[in-house]
């Protein structure tokens, strides 16, 4: 709501002053935050096991719940990070890994249009797990498992 009543005139300054608004809402700071909703009962989960739910090789949680990763569209700049960083490859790169499994059956992660549906989906769904950039974690919603900062590392 804020950008809707803040996005033209705030457009309109940073345009006289000279700083570009959609590239700063758009840019990712170079840091994601793996979340959860705060029913989950995922309390700790590696990178590598999250590359592992998300190409789903592992599709059930310690528990015995299926995991349900989320993903924000393949063209989003925080995709294409999460995906480089945890993956090892561009969503592009990965077309022939989902064609293989869908003869198994396996479908890929879901795919949400915004970090604001992100937080609400995992906030619902105790076996949700997803990424945001860390300045949009609701945290109402949504608690961090960690984050992954702008050299890669886990914190």
């Amino acid at each position: 709501m804020r950008r809707a009543v803040w996005g033209a005139p705030l457009a309109l300054v940073c345009s006289l002053i000279g700083c570009d608004v959609l590239a700063a809402e758009t840019e990712p700071s170079g840091s994601i935050a793996i979340v959860v909703g705060h029913a989950s009962p995922i309390r700790g989960v590696t990178v590598d096991a999250l590359r592992e739910v998300y190409l789903r090789r592992r599709r059930i949680w310690r528990d015995g719940v299926g995991a349900l990763p989320v993903n924000l569209p393949a063209d989003s700049s925080l995709r294409r990070l999460f995906s480089r960083r945890v993956l090892g490859r561009l969503p592009e790169d990965l077309e022939g890994h989902w064609s293989r499994l869908a003869f198994e059956g396996v479908r890929p992660p879901a795919v949400l249009q915004s970090p604001q549906a992100v937080c609400a989906y995992v906030g619902v769904e105790p076996a949700a797990i997803g990424y945001v950039p860390p300045g949009a974690v609701d945290a109402a919603s949504c608690r961090v498992l960690f984050t992954i900062d702008a050299e890669g590392r886990v914190r």
